[in-house]
């Protein structure tokens, strides 16, 4: 990856292929060549929620966040999990990277969202079973 809006078309083909989802939000902001800001707000058919934000910049074509977070909630608000990177558990051998469920935080390290997108569609057809049996 050369430019950061090859990343924004990256993340943006990721989206629309995401089955019974909308974007409530989508804002994507070029700083320069390789250094931008993303802000997503995706709504689920279930009323689930996925909100995503990143500050990025690109070195040697590589992505590098400096800062970062992924919010899932489900249909009743409720925390599923959470990703970021902001500094306030130095206690977690990841740090500043990790990740909340529920009232629980946990070493992680940073996911891609392909990742994150792929974890809450498990959610998602977890919840589907269950409410189904």
């Amino acid at each position: 990856m050369k430019t950061i809006e090859e990343y924004f078309i990256h993340i943006r083909q990721l989206i629309q292929g995401l089955p019974e989802s909308f974007p409530e939000r989508y804002e994507e902001q070029i700083l320069s060549v390789t250094r931008g800001s993303l802000r997503i707000r995706l709504r689920f058919s279930d009323e689930a929620l996925l909100e995503i934000s990143e500050a990025i910049v690109l070195t040697a074509g590589e992505p590098h966040w400096l800062s970062y977070r992924y919010h899932y909630q489900d249909p009743s608000a409720g925390l599923v999990f959470r990703y970021d990177n902001a500094p306030h558990h130095p206690e977690i051998s990841t740090h500043p990277d990790h990740k909340h469920e529920g009232d629980r935080v946990q070493a992680n390290s940073h996911p891609s969202i392909e990742q994150v997108l792929l974890e809450v569609e498990a959610f998602r057809n977890r919840a589907r079973a269950e409410s189904q049996s």
